[in-house]
């Protein structure tokens, strides 16, 4: 593993002239780099998409000039693995006609350790809603996860409903200004960045994603492992990852009204119900299963 802000070229044409294959892990600079080295020295490169091309650049702003030089870059890409379908055709929406022919565009959707749910409540009964009810964002406050659209949730729930944002970014002062009057009630916290991890979320009752696109978020497997439902917006990787198993877990559309709504919903669906579905959802993202994916495609590549 070679990070590129800590390395020169040397160390990087010394490292890939070591390996059979080349990981891009992103498919912004790592990618570019990557393909270079590949092509210098006759390695096959994959390139790993994380998040959806086309939404992220029309979120972003990208100039014409980024655009054009992606669709010439990606156009010549020959080995791609995308972390959902939508991220897949996301790129194949931005390339059109462009996709090399012959390139491999593989999906090996994101995982958890875990495939059985540790308890974090009682498996019979519902969420219990006699004192307060503990909602928890997870995420980075950023303009894609639209944080500000949970604090109008919570002001559609009842007052014994309560959030806690963990997480730092840009938008972190501007929802802190919004939040005041919720802040002042007690019903509103920022708990700062912390460590992923399943264990993070076993102190909530409910997890929230507002997000206007994700690539395959963790953050909701990571909940769902700890036994925790997350209520997210009906964007694809979402539809894709809860809709065959949980789909009451997805607001009808992304307004405020409809995701509080869908959050009273669960809040009052019997628990052993709740953990059978996601116990499901769990099933079909197991750490061994990505592990063996990634396996065939790194042998394929290198030819083995």
């Amino acid at each position: 593993m070679v990070s590129l802000a800590e390395s020169g070229w040397r160390q990087l044409f010394a490292s890939a002239r070591r390996c059979d294959v080349i990981l891009a892990s992103h498919n912004f600079r790592p990618a570019y780099v990557g393909w270079g080295l590949g092509r210098m020295l006759g390695k096959p490169t994959v390139v790993w998409f994380h998040g959806p091309v086309q939404e992220v650049l029309a979120l972003s702003a990208a100039s014409p000039l980024k655009r054009a030089w992606l669709r010439f870059f990606y156009a010549r890409l020959k080995l791609m693995v995308f972390v959902s379908e939508q991220s897949r055709l996301s790129l194949r929406r931005f390339l059109g006609q462009q996709v090399r022919p012959g390139a491999d565009l593989s999906v090996v959707a994101n995982a958890v350790h875990t495939a059985t749910i540790a308890p974090a409540a009682p498996r019979e009964g519902r969420i219990d809603e006699s004192s307060r009810v503990r909602l928890a964002f997870v995420g980075r406050l950023s303009a894609q996860k639209h944080p500000e659209l949970l604090l109008e949730v919570l002001r559609r729930l009842p007052r014994k409903y309560e959030l806690t944002l963990l997480g730092d970014g840009p938008l972190l002062s501007e929802l802190q200004q919004l939040g005041q009057d919720l802040l002042q009630a007690g019903r509103l916290a920022f708990g700062g960045a912390r460590p992923h991890g399943p264990d993070l979320y076993r102190g909530w009752d409910l997890t929230l994603m507002t997000s206007r696109y994700e690539g395959y978020p963790m953050s909701v497997l990571e909940s769902i492992s700890a036994g925790v439902p997350c209520v997210g917006v009906p964007i694809g990787p979402l539809r894709e990852m809860l809709g065959d198993d949980a789909p009451y877990l997805l607001a009808r559309d992304a307004c405020a009204e409809a995701i509080a709504q869908t959050v009273l919903a669960v809040c009052a669906m019997p628990r052993r119900r709740l953990q059978a579905d996601m116990e499901r959802v769990l099933a079909r993202h197991r750490m061994e299963d990505f592990v063996g994916r990634w396996e065939r495609l790194l042998s394929s590549a290198a030819g083995r």
